[in-house]
């Protein structure tokens, strides 16, 4: 496997999940233990078991030693956008007011702050990209801005390098407001970020797209915080790869 920085604020990491071992490039960083119970979303798919054969001449082992039974390493490459501002002032989530009957879905991103900043994921049996929801839509939208497309214009062109047949294009919200119209938010964004994907992308005609939105389900983080919930507020883009 190959490393491709994306950006002079970026951090990678190349991990062996299941070992001790981890090698950084440049200042090492660790996901968030809330990952490890991560529930990948319906069309991922995990990368298939080898099949060992114990008696192959290049696995001989000393008398009395027997093999431990086969598992999968899965080797992740990641490498995140950290951002270059400082932490968001207090209340820049909103006020302390009474909330409405009806809160509004997401509060407004802080300013300068970058929020979201980009993720990007590789292991043995998928590639994918988060970017969070405050930087590529405004508060409660669904359109993309034109700033926004520079994020995407990167996905756009790993799609074009590794040439899937399958991509998917996932949304996600916080778990405030209604689920209903977290369904209708996500769903949406995600379907307008496939809608600029297909002009980014050189030639998309070979590629099936999966596009849902899956409103607060699946979170990454916890909902209770609002630094939680910014990081839920997500769209994932990924696609099954064999590297």
């Amino acid at each position: 496997m190959t490393y491709r920085p994306l950006g002079p604020a970026r951090v990678s990491l190349v991990a062996a999940v299941g070992t001790v071992a981890v090698l950084g490039l440049s200042t090492p960083a660790l996901a968030d233990d809330a990952e490890d119970d991560y529930q990948q979303p319906p069309g991922y798919e995990a990368p298939a078991v080898p099949d060992i054969d114990a008696n192959a001449p290049g696995l001989m082992l000393g008398d009395g030693a027997t093999l431990a039974e086969p598992r999968v390493l899965d080797i992740k490459f990641i490498t995140e956008d950290l951002g270059s501002a400082a932490d968001p002032p207090p209340n820049s989530g909103g006020n302390n007011e009474d909330p409405p009957a009806d809160p509004d879905p997401e509060p407004d991103p802080s300013p300068g702050t970058g929020g979201g900043e980009q993720r990007e994921e590789r292991t043995g049996g998928q590639h994918k990209f988060t970017l969070q929801t405050d930087v590529v839509f405004g508060k409660n939208s669904d359109e993309i801005s034109e700033e926004s497309r520079a994020a995407l214009a990167e996905v756009a062109a790993a799609i074009d390098e590794y040439q899937p047949e399958q991509v998917n294009v996932f949304g996600f919200t916080d778990n405030l407001g209604s689920y209903e119209n977290g369904v209708t938010l996500s769903a949406n964004r995600a379907r307008n970020t496939q809608t600029v994907l297909l002009e980014l992308i050189a030639d998309p005609s070979g590629i099936s797209f999966n596009v849902r939105g899956y409103s607060e389900d699946y979170p990454l983080y916890d909902n209770e915080t609002e630094e939680g919930r910014q990081k839920n507020r997500r769209v994932e883009i990924s696609w099954p790869s064999g590297n």
